[in-house]
């Protein structure tokens, strides 16, 4: 298994698991309370947060070199993280595919879908060695 593949697995599982955890926070504790778009908001700069350092810790530790890899790394994080969310919504809120789809359609899935971009570009924006 390439370097890049191992990183992807290990950032997604660093991430998913923290998701795991503030996601029923969010959509039961705060989404009542205060809206889901603002619930989504306030959850983002954490989840991002443990996003860049989970993606520091997996680089430094798989030394996975600048540029390409750490894109690549990225971009194949990105395609687990959105296959184990698109599970999440089909297990715990039934949805479809067309049903998950449409909700990047809504104001918090617009953030959430901005935040998987970023999450997607942070090891390439990572400096150390």
């Amino acid at each position: 298994m390439s370097r890049e593949l191992r990183g992807a697995l290990l950032y997604v599982a660093l991430v998913f698991a923290a998701g795991f955890v503030l996601g029923p926070l969010r959509e039961f504790v705060l989404a009542p309370r205060i809206g889901r778009l603002p619930a989504v908001l306030a959850e983002l700069p954490l989840m991002l947060g443990w996003a860049w350092v989970a993606a520091g810790w997996v680089l430094r530790r798989l030394r996975v070199p600048p540029g390409a890899p750490r894109l690549r790394l990225g971009l194949a994080a990105l395609a687990l993280l959105l296959l184990l969310e698109f599970g999440a919504g089909a297990a715990l809120r039934g949805w479809d595919a067309r049903a998950w789809l449409a909700d990047f359609l809504t104001p918090p899935g617009l953030a959430a879908l901005g935040a998987y971009l970023v999450f997607a570009l942070l090891p390439r924006l990572h400096r150390q060695p």
